[in-house]
């Protein structure tokens, strides 16, 4: 099915920086390029200033840690504990401080965040009826509702990123359930319906490339089109083993990542598993050109085939750890997502602004900063949050050449 009140774009260029920051020129002309580059320029500098202050711009709300798929990318869904999650209460207060602190944008989270009915849509209400705040939902669609999406709509939530690793069963292999595609086609319907002639929410297709779908995840660009989606975003797979997080231990904290291997087998690509995958996203770029649909492939191509065989990814800062507050199901601020059991506090106990920039938080940027973590130098996250100016400006230019790193 194809929307009939598809939304247009409203300039010649959007800016998508709530998220993932890059031109989308529409219509290529020196004035268009002009604004891009103008835009981008800007942002970079806001950026940096943002990255000294060490203030909250945004947040990373875990619901809970469970899930209901079993995808083979990801082990999140082995955490099967739900005592002490908090209550909608609890999260309302937590926006309440990180909006005190500067934070405006809210990203519900999981695990699978469906599995908070009870919190999920009444949170988007609560952080929608504030001025000037934002906030999305990651999903993997399978316990979703018409009645919850309609609900999700009406409460104004401003973008849906849906998981879709393939498109039928190519998704179903990748997500390790059967008939999960069909939950993610019905979800698509319903948020369009719901959402009638306004353009939001904005509708995300989120691929993750693998050895897993190298060959495969390019059908998921034109049927997102079909459906009448707005945005195809690819990233590549994270990956880190246990030796990688034996190296990364601080202060007797090991990192507890959910990209990690299961039972060994690595998700990686090869050399003509990545170089079929440049070449495949080459071909998107063209084809896009003919369809209303929007592709965000600067994952993919900021990483060389050679980092996307090692996993290595050459992040030198991160700007995840001072701008973005993350809260686990209990309400724990940790220091990274990636670092569970590195608390710097508790919304439940403390205010946010005695625990952000505080002796905990300042010690963990700290060791980031000298480099003790072996872990960031494979965080897949930080291809696209964490490159320093000059890698934005290179990465920039070659995008607005039609380069590629290869």
């Amino acid at each position: 099915m194809t929307s009939p009140n598809r939304s247009k774009p409203a300039s010649n260029v959007e800016w998508q920086e709530d998220r993932y920051p890059q031109p989308l020129i529409k219509k290529r002309t020196p004035f268009t390029y002009f604004q891009a580059g103008w835009r981008f320029l800007t942002y970079l500098f806001q950026r940096e200033m943002r990255y000294y202050r060490k203030r909250p711009i945004d947040t990373l709300f875990f619901l809970t840690y469970r899930c209901t798929s079993r995808c083979k990318t990801c082990t999140l869904w082995q955490r099967t504990d739900k005592a002490d999650e908090m209550s909608l209460d609890d999260w309302k207060r937590t926006v309440d401080m990180c909006a005190e602190q500067g934070a405006t944008y809210f990203e519900m989270f999981g695990g699978d965040a469906l599995l908070r009915p009870d919190v999920l849509v009444p949170l988007v209400e609560y952080i929608k009826s504030q001025p000037g705040l934002a906030c999305d939902l990651v999903t993997n669609c399978n316990l979703m509702t018409e009645k919850m999406a309609r609900g999700l709509v009406e409460a104004r939530i401003d973008d849906i990123w849906i998981s879709m690793d393939g498109v039928a069963e190519d998704h179903n292999l990748v997500r390790g359930k059967e008939r999960t595609f069909n939950r993610v086609e019905m979800t698509i319907k319903w948020m369009l319906e719901s959402r009638g002639s306004s353009p939001y929410p904005l509708l995300h297709a989120n691929t993750t490339v693998s050895n897993l779908n190298y060959n495969t995840f390019d059908r998921v660009l034109p049927y997102a089109d079909r459906m009448g989606m707005d945005f195809n975003h690819l990233e590549y797979v994270g990956e880190f083993w246990d030796e990688l997080l034996d190296q990364s231990i601080i202060d007797g904290v090991r990192p507890n990542p959910y990209f990690v291997r299961q039972d060994g087998l690595s998700v990686l690509v090869n050399e003509e598993q990545a170089r079929t995958i440049k070449a495949k996203v080459a071909q998107m770029k063209k084809d896009v050109r003919r369809m209303n649909i929007s592709l965000q492939c600067e994952n993919v191509d900021k990483l060389s085939i050679k980092q996307m065989i090692s996993g290595f990814c050459d992040n030198r800062r991160c700007y995840i750890t001072r701008g973005k507050v993350t809260v686990d199901p209990k309400g724990n601020v940790v220091g990274c997502g990636f670092y569970g059991d590195w608390i710097l506090g508790n919304v439940r106990q403390q205010h946010l602004k005695d625990i952000w920039n505080g002796e905990k938080h300042r010690q963990f940027m700290k060791h980031i900063a000298q480099g003790n973590m072996k872990i960031c130098d494979h965080c897949i996250l930080g291809v696209q949050r964490n490159p320093t100016p000059a890698q934005n400006i290179r990465d920039y230019f070659n995008r607005a050449l039609g380069r590629d790193r290869t």
